[in-house]
Order: C-alpha cells, then structure tokens, then sequence
C-alpha cells in the first residue's frame, strides 16, 4: 500500500510552512474543534496512511523559549495519554539533540495568561500545549492509523497573549482582521503585548521553516 501522509494544521500561515514538507495532504482546522474534526475527516477521504499535527504551540515550561522545536512523544487529552507513532517521531526528527520531547497537553481554548500556563505545567508536567494535537490523536485512536506531532513554540509560559489572540482567526484558519482591528479601537493598549508576541512568532516560524527545509523529512514514509 502506498504510504501519504496527512497534515493538519490550524492556520494558513502553517500550512504555507507545511507545504515545504514532503508532499502531502494539508488541511487547516481553524483553530476550532469542529473544523478539525472537518478537516481530519477530509484527510481520510484523502486516503492518507498516517497524519502530522504541525504548526505553533504554547509553552508550559519556563525554560522552554519561543522557537523551540517540538517532537512530543504523548499528547495529554483530558486525563488520558495517547503517545505519538515512535517510526514517525523518528522520520520527523526526533534523534535530532536541538529537539525538545516530553509530553503536549491538548485545550479546547486558547490560553492567554502567564501564571495560567505555568499553572498548567505544574499540574500536568507538560512541556506545551495546542488545540489541534488531542483531536488528531483521539481521531487516529478511532481509525487505527498512526500520528505525530510537529510543533514549535510560539509564546512561551512567561508571554501574556493580549486579548485579540482569541479572535485573530478565520473559520478558514486565515487572520481575521476585521475582528483584530476592532479589538485594538477599543483597546489600544493591546499593542505592545502584540508587537512582542510577533517578535516571538517571527523567531518561531523562522525556525520551523529553517526545520523544514532541512531536508524532506517525509521522503520515504
């Protein structure tokens, strides 16, 4: 059987990074349950043999810095552990030393506050956290196929993310500006924390883009 792998990511900002990847299905979530569930869905019909969560992440850990790569080896979903395909962990990269493994913790929501996340890390022992990552891998349980998780750190545990990061996106996972320009009329001290949280998106995605093309890391699969 040929083997295709399936990537879902929750922006389209990621998925132009995932596109340098090996060819593969790319799907964006939105950042929503339900649009994960309607992308992981299309995935299939796509025939793919395994899926890739990729994109950004949010740190738990204090000492893990904004651009630092993630390969997670469990993804944490409400009290149960689900661990990430080692084969494919290991065809991402994870022998590589600048690789950060550990454990990723699945919210439904986006975390905003500080104290928040490193409440969160002393609570689950967590490296970091996304919205994606728990669905695809409830979802593979369900299907019998095997998943990974390639993340990078976006904001880390001691970056307070200013209001409008709960409505920067589309359903379609692009920005959703109107939203954001709005937000900032009506709360302009929002700027600051915005201008710092760019800094550290622009560091991340440098990074992952840097990562991957490295080489095709799915070449192969």
């Amino acid at each position: 059987m040929q083997q295709r792998i399936g990537v879902l990511v929750g922006m389209q900002s990621e998925a132009k990074l995932a596109r340098h990847l090996y060819p593969a299905a790319i799907e964006a979530s939105g950042a929503t349950k339900e649009g994960a569930k309607i992308a992981l869905n299309r995935l299939i019909m796509a025939n793919v043999t395994s899926i890739v969560s990729f994109g950004f992440a949010a740190g738990l850990d204090p000492l893990i810095k904004a651009g630092t790569i993630l390969l997670p080896n469990v993804i944490h979903v409400n009290g149960k552990d689900y661990v990430s395909d080692p084969a494919l962990r290991l065809k991402l990269g994870a022998e590589k030393s600048q690789i950060k493994v550990g454990a990723l913790l699945h919210s439904d929501e986006i975390i905003t506050a500080s104290a928040e996340k490193q409440a969160l890390f002393h609570k689950t022992g967590c490296v970091a956290l996304d919205m994606e990552s728990g669905i695809v891998a409830q979802y593979c349980e369900d299907h019998q196929i095997p998943f990974a998780v390639l993340r990078v750190v976006c904001d880390s545990a001691a970056r307070d993310l200013p209001p409008l990061a709960c409505m920067a996106l589309s359903h379609d996972g692009n920005l959703n500006r109107i939203q954001m320009a709005k937000s900032l009329l009506s709360n302009p001290g929002q700027v600051v924390g915005l201008i710092k949280l760019g800094i550290d998106a622009g560091i991340a995605y440098t990074r992952l883009n840097s990562f991957v093309h490295h080489k095709n890391i799915f070449e192969g699969i």
